[in-house]
């Protein structure tokens, strides 16, 4: 189970990445971090909805689409928006970006790869949104 609490300036909002690739994740969270996020991280939606649980603080959730196990990002991402209608969510995926109507979601999506000044303006952008 990898949860790990990343440290960002104090008062920052405190994004949730959740990424069953390691190198993916990684990348996600410091790229965040340096950006003077609080980040936390989860290597798949079992791991996410246990940190949601715990912290009432999340104000974005960034989740790949495609993950191991019964939920994937698009089931996380509704679960995330019936119990936490507050989250912002951003999807990611390597596959062709759906249609916004199509997700049936209050959600972003990003497609991988991301350069990771994008990332920081869609999270930057919805953070402000949540407050």
């Amino acid at each position: 189970m990898a949860i790990v609490r990343e440290g960002g300036a104090p008062g920052s909002p405190v994004v949730l990445v959740v990424e069953d690739e390691e190198i993916v994740r990684q990348f996600a969270v410091e790229t965040l971090q340096e950006a003077g996020f609080e980040v936390l991280d989860a290597g798949g939606a079992d791991d996410a909805l246990r940190v949601l649980a715990l912290r009432s603080d999340v104000k974005v959730m960034v989740s790949d689409v495609r993950m191991p196990g019964p939920v994937n990002g698009y089931f996380l991402a509704k679960k995330v928006r019936d119990r936490w209608p507050y989250i912002e969510i951003i999807l990611v995926s390597g596959y062709a970006a759906p249609a916004r109507q199509e997700l049936h979601l209050d959600c972003d999506f990003m497609v991988k790869p991301y350069e990771g000044d994008e990332l920081i303006k869609k999270v930057q952008s919805l953070a402000r949104r949540s407050l």
